[in-house]
């Protein structure tokens, strides 16, 4: 699902570092951490290092993943 709610890809970074259970990205790369800067939206993309303007993201949300 494509989104621009901060809280919410907050949510889906922190599920991707912790559980392994989503994944984010945009167009550029998978995103680390995000915020909104004068009304823009900007992520910081694996292994770049910079603050980069995205208009959405992509959130994917893997299924449970059974443990045997």
């Amino acid at each position: 699902m494509q989104s621009t709610n901060i809280s919410q890809i907050k949510k889906a970074i922190w599920d991707q570092a912790f559980t392994g259970r989503a994944r984010v990205w945009c167009p550029m790369g998978g995103v680390v951490a995000i915020r909104r800067r004068k009304g823009q939206l900007l992520a910081l993309i694996r292994r770049w290092g910079r603050w980069y303007p995205v208009e959405s993201v992509r959130i994917e949300h893997m299924g449970r993943q059974l443990i045997s």
